[in-house]
């Protein structure tokens, strides 16, 4: 018996999700997906004199509450991190 196949649901946090992802990779920020569910989004590592960048302080604003529960929560807290962070920027660097 032929049966068709289910129609997808739609992936309503794409754009979010990606867009992340693209923001965290040229900001340093790191997306930590959690097993139970949800996420940590994590400021870029400042070096050890406590700045990001030469002349840029280390901001977060999200300082003891890194948690996510969707996409569009990581992005509003990767755009956060990254109008503070250089582009291009990478740890140790």
């Amino acid at each position: 018996m032929f049966r068709p196949t289910a129609a997808r649901k739609p992936d309503t946090h794409r754009k979010a999700r990606e867009t992340a992802r693209v923001l965290a990779a040229q900001h340093g920020i790191e997306i930590e997906r959690l097993r139970g569910g949800g996420f940590n989004v994590w400021p870029p590592h400042a070096s050890a004199t406590g700045r990001i960048h030469p002349g840029v302080e280390t901001v977060d604003e999200f300082d003891g509450d890194h948690y996510c529960n969707e996409w569009d929560e990581v992005l509003h807290m990767v755009k956060a991190y990254a109008k503070h962070t250089p582009t291009g920027w990478e740890p140790g660097k």
